[in-house]
Order: structure tokens, then C-alpha cells, then sequence
């Protein structure tokens, strides 16, 4: 093990649900809402009733966070994600970055070849997990 791990506590981070991200989601709800009953006093009526056919299907899929129960984990250097018992070894790239609210983590998963990307909320795990994974991604820069 080389020195610059050797002190390093590892991390394991469970990804739960968040009520910061439920909030942000209603909030973009209401907005879109919004914005349509504009459009509909404006009078584009044949405008509002296409947005409201795309608006629905994408505020669906944008409904449930699919990072639940995901765990992030990073031991003597080597990243991986786990989820439904499949793991993967991934590489964070240098587009991450951790506010106080929000850590937004992209990754090159190193098993598929292609890019991906996490929303760490606040709220949705240990703030001590949470500090461990900024002073990682802090670390790795």
C-alpha cells in the first residue's frame, strides 16, 4: 500500500432518500405548471397541450431517484458503486464538486467504458459520510 493511502479511512456511503431533492422536484413541478398556465393566458393553447404531453412524461421519469440504496465506497484508492448486488469500478473525473448542499460526483466507469454521474444531496446520507467523501474528492484533485 503506498503512503498516500495508508492513513486514509475507507468510505462507504449509502445513498438514501432525500427530502432536499423531493422539495426541488415539487418546486420544479410547480414551475412547470407555471409556465404552461402562462403559455395557456398567452393563448397557444395547441402549444400548452404538446408541453403538457412532454412535461408529463418527463417529470415521470424524474419522479423517483433510482440512486437510492446505491453505495458509493472507496477503499486504498480503487472507487466502486454497488447496486443490486453489481459492482463497479469507477474513476471520479475532475467536473466533481462537493458545496455544502450538493455534491455532484462525475465519473468514468472503467467496466462499461462511458461516463456517468451522481447528486449527493445533503440529506441523504451521514454528514460524516458526506465530509469523508468531500475531503476524498477534495484529496484526489
Amino acid at each position: 500500500m503506498s503512503a498516500r493511502y495508508s492513513n486514509s479511512p475507507a468510505l462507504r456511503l449509502r445513498i438514501g432518500e432525500s427530502r432536499l431533492r423531493t422539495t426541488l422536484y415539487y418546486a420544479l413541478c410547480l414551475i412547470c405548471v407555471y409556465a404552461i398556465w402562462l403559455l395557456y393566458t398567452r393563448g397557444y393553447a395547441v402549444l400548452v397541450v404538446l408541453l403538457i404531453l412532454l412535461l408529463t412524461g418527463l417529470l415521470w421519469l424524474l419522479r423517483r431517484d433510482p440512486l437510492v440504496a446505491v453505495e458509493l465506497r472507496w477503499r486504498q484508492g480503487i472507487w466502486t458503486l454497488e447496486h443490486a448486488g453489481v459492482r463497479r469500478v469507477i474513476v471520479p473525473t475532475r467536473r466533481s464538486t462537493a458545496t455544502p448542499w450538493v455534491i455532484y460526483l462525475a465519473f468514468s466507469d472503467l467496466s462499461a467504458g462511458r461516463g456517468g454521474h451522481l447528486w449527493l444531496y445533503a440529506d441523504c446520507a451521514s454528514r460524516d459520510q458526506l465530509r469523508r467523501l468531500r475531503v476524498r474528492l477534495t484529496l484526489d484533485r
